[in-house]
């Protein structure tokens, strides 16, 4: 691989910025994850209630170390895994496949890197968890009534699970509708898995296909579907299946055509909304990216009012009140106010593990590519309106982080609706350098490799 720049034809990454990027992210990390230890020391001579978990600036990561009793699973499972890849990316070394088999190898790889923790871990428990812990799942099969369950939601509240209690109530009834048609948890886990590789990889290819070549779009979205979050939590996760929803609003938001466009994205926003209080994130990145790039509001406010309307109608119809629901899920998120007010450490270190859990799960070779495409799209006129999203995204998302929002971490999971917007400037990148087949296929292993180490010796828990 030669050590020239990204020219046409020429490297996605030259060695020394592999190497060098690699490099600052393993001390980065090391070194926060030293800065960790001395806080839990910290906490325990001095009694301390600094919120830091054990493997910061990561949330909930169980390290896993293939032990003497069973070595052989996760390792096994690994090395299969390596092959299979290497199968699959031989098949498609020309990125010409269509889009449809470009998601089913998404899916067989998001399902083989989870099935490293085995199928009890990978699959079952993320549904059903530890036998003293409620997931959506336990409150989803307890469900009698729809309509009974929409309507005395904001009572209910309190009482459930720890994520469904902070959640709108379409998180606890898409789990009752998949418990009603797959039945078994780990069926659920697998279901969950193809609904939200097939939302994400379908929506941006639908994206970026505006923009750039068709073998650019399907290495992209191959990509995306290769990002270590992309891999560990769009199996079993609901925010996997948000992030798709999210991307919806985007996809559509874009469309040519005024009617699908307003229709579309008002169907995935409320979609969103019902799944997550953190739609709201959608609203201030739509209606900046329409006036940079439109200098009007009008589809913005369209696509407001439509799901503002449909609210209206479940409230008449079922007597669900979002508003009402949404300020008891702040309040048991937050029992004691703004947390820089009420918890000053234990604000300004979990807004450090917010960001740093999002750009350790990106990995360091698409952070190089990102901060290239940046540059690259903004001299690009044609696509200042991907850069658009992705600036403003990723603005309103720190502005969320300095309100107190995700006061516990855990936003490689929560904040995965982040990851596409991030793949913009990378795809810009990988558009303007048309780099050859090799450095197409190093850049894919590396993705996958970070994927593969920290599947393998790594446990995620939400």
């Amino acid at each position: 691989m030669s050590q020239g720049g990204n020219q046409a034809g020429g490297d996605l990454l030259t060695r020394r910025q592999m190497a060098l990027a690699a490099a600052v992210f393993g001390l980065l990390f090391f070194g926060l994850w030293a800065l960790g230890r001395l806080l839990l020391s910290a906490n325990r001579l001095h009694g301390w209630q600094i919120d830091c978990p054990a493997n910061f600036p990561l949330s909930m990561l169980e390290l896993r170390l293939p032990g003497l009793r069973a070595p052989l699973w996760p390792l096994g499972v690994a090395a299969a895994m390596l092959l299979i890849f290497a199968l699959l990316t031989w098949k498609l070394r020309r990125v010409t496949s269509g889009l449809l088999a470009i998601l089913l190898v998404g899916f067989a790889l998001v399902l083989g890197t989870n099935l490293i923790h085995g199928p009890d871990y990978g699959l079952r428990y993320p549904q059903q968890g530890p036998p003293n812990y409620r997931q959506y799942y336990h409150d989803a099969v307890q469900v009698t009534s729809v309509l009974e369950f929409l309507g005395e939601f904001e009572r209910r509240q309190p009482g459930l699970g720890c994520h469904s209690r902070t959640h709108p109530p379409g998180a606890v009834l898409f789990f009752h509708a998949l418990a009603k048609t797959v039945k078994y948890p780990a069926a659920i886990s697998v279901a969950i898995a193809a609904l939200s590789v097939g939302l994400l990889g379908g929506f941006f290819y639908g994206i970026i296909r505006r923009e750039f070549s068709r073998p650019t779009c399907r290495y992209a979205t191959l990509l995306l579907l290769l990002v270590p979050s992309v891999q560990i939590y769009c199996c079993a996760s609901l925010d996997a299946v948000i992030a798709g929803c999210f991307l919806g609003v985007v996809f559509f938001f874009g469309h040519p055509n005024r009617r699908i466009a307003a229709i579309g994205a008002i169907i995935c926003l409320f979609c969103a909304s019902l799944l997550t209080f953190a739609a709201c994130f959608l609203a201030p990145v739509m209606i900046g990216v329409e006036i940079i790039t439109r200098r009007t509001v009008r589809r913005s406010a369209a696509i407001l009012l439509g799901t503002t309307v449909l609210y209206i109608l479940l409230y008449v119809f079922t007597g669900l009140n979002y508003a009402g629901s949404f300020a008891v899920a702040s309040a048991l998120e937050n029992p004691g106010g703004f947390l820089l007010l009420a918890e000053p450490a234990n604000y300004l270190f979990t807004r450090l593990e917010d960001a740093c859990e999002i750009l350790v799960f990106f990995g360091p070779f698409l952070l190089v590519l990102f901060a290239g495409g940046v540059g690259t799209m903004w001299r690009g006129r044609p696509r200042r309106e991907l850069l658009a999203w992705t600036l403003l995204g990723a603005g309103t998302l720190v502005a969320m982080f300095l309100s107190g929002a995700f006061r516990t971490g855990e936003t490689g999971r929560a904040c995965l609706f982040i990851v596409p917007y991030l793949m913009f400037p990378v795809a810009a990148q990988i558009d303007r350098g048309r780099p050859r087949h090799y450095e197409r296929q190093v850049l894919l292993w590396l993705v996958f490799g970070q994927t593969l180490v920290m599947q393998t010796f790594g446990g995620y828990v939400w």
